[in-house]
């Protein structure tokens, strides 16, 4: 009984701790699964219930270290790699007087295997914060207030925003096709970067704004859309 009863204690303190993480977390946790939906004021990013929402910007970051904590992070990678806890063990038993060989002989050429390994994993991390920085700082039209288009750097982009993309133009963000410049709202997209297919991909506008062309057309335009 008393068994039992210790059992049902901390699985409930384990439940509770589940559940104080915060909705915003346990959100955007479930984004790209099946089920999942949320909803997107178009044209209004600055409307109170969708502000509400705390959705994330668009910041892309695929680093893997900042300069604070590269090297206890890197550190804690090698570490994670049985050889060389073996040589670093090997290397504090050399320290004793009844080792058979020099701790030097152990511990320098751990230290230089480290050594390369930590700066090129700095090398790669630091073309990958140089690629972020590119693409971030890269320019798109948005929709204003003024009920015109303007650019804007990409890692401004919010949940909302009415974009233009022109021919040739890479996405800066997942994009729902409202208009098209042909005549039946289609356009054709290629996917090589996601999936390696060199085929043009078809995407087809929303028959109710096939009209929503000009800057004119957009300045009432409002929307509550749940994908």
């Amino acid at each position: 009984m008393t068994g039992g009863r210790r059992k049902g204690l901390h699985l409930s303190k384990l439940y509770s701790f589940s559940c104080i993480q915060s909705s915003f977390e346990k959100d955007h946790s479930q984004i790209g699964q099946e089920g999942y939906s949320r909803v997107v004021y178009c044209n209004e990013p600055d409307k109170p219930e969708a502000l509400q929402l705390n959705y994330r910007g668009n910041y892309v970051s695929t680093t893997k270290y900042t300069a604070i904590n590269f090297i206890p992070k890197a550190l804690f990678e090698q570490f994670r790699r049985v050889a060389n806890i073996y040589f670093l063990v090997v290397s504090f038993v050399s320290f004793s007087p009844l080792a058979p060989y020099s701790a030097v002989s152990v511990l320098v050429p751990l230290l230089v295997v480290m050594g390369a390994t930590m700066a090129k994993e700095a090398v790669e991390d630091w073309s990958r914060r140089k690629q972020d920085i590119e693409a971030n700082n890269r320019k798109v039209k948005v929709y204003g207030k003024d009920h015109t288009f303007h650019e804007t750097r990409w890692k401004n982009l919010r949940v909302g925003d009415l974009v233009k993309v022109y021919k040739d133009e890479y996405f800066p963000a997942d994009l729902l096709l409202l208009s098209s410049s042909y005549g039946d709202g289609i356009c054709y997209v290629e996917t090589m970067n996601l999936d390696g297919e060199t085929n043009l991909k078809i995407k087809h506008a929303l028959e109710v704004t096939l009209e929503l062309r000009d800057e004119g057309s957009l300045k009432n335009f409002r929307a509550g859309h749940q994908v």
